[in-house]
């Protein structure tokens, strides 16, 4: 009887294991699930044009980690990022030609928008990579 309890069990991980890598590689990836980069949301589109008809796009970044009082030191990628606009260093800023930090590292409470626009011919892959949360 306890040996076929053990066999139920086992099989039971298993199928989870199979049904729910994804869930899996997350929590392996962030272990601390309440702080991860997945709490933060962009958002882009494009919103007209610039100057000499050069597309312009809006960027919407969203803070949804509800469960901190704030992240802080967002670091976002953003490789070879170039605007004909200029974007307010107080709200997104290079740090090297790969990485950018969003509202020069300091406290973004949950729930916060910061908007930006920028204006070059393709839109930007805009990815967070890492993120500090305040409990």
């Amino acid at each position: 009887m306890r040996n076929k309890k053990l066999m139920a069990k086992s099989y039971f991980i298993i199928i989870l294991l199979l049904l729910c890598p994804f869930a899996i590689s997350c929590w392996i990836i962030y272990p601390d699930s309440r702080c991860n980069p997945g709490l933060i949301r962009i958002y882009q589109w494009a919103s007209g044009f610039a100057s000499l008809h050069v597309p312009k796009y809006t960027v919407q970044i969203i803070n949804e980690a509800w469960h901190s009082k704030g992240v802080y030191d967002v670091q976002i990628g953003c490789p070879a990022f170039a605007s004909t606009t200029l974007i307010d260093p107080m709200v997104l800023r290079r740090t090297d030609m790969a990485n950018c930090l969003l509202k020069n590292g300091s406290i973004i409470r949950p729930g916060e928008v910061i908007t930006f626009d920028y204006s070059n011919l393709l839109p930007y892959p805009f990815i967070v990579l890492n993120i500090k949360c305040l409990y």
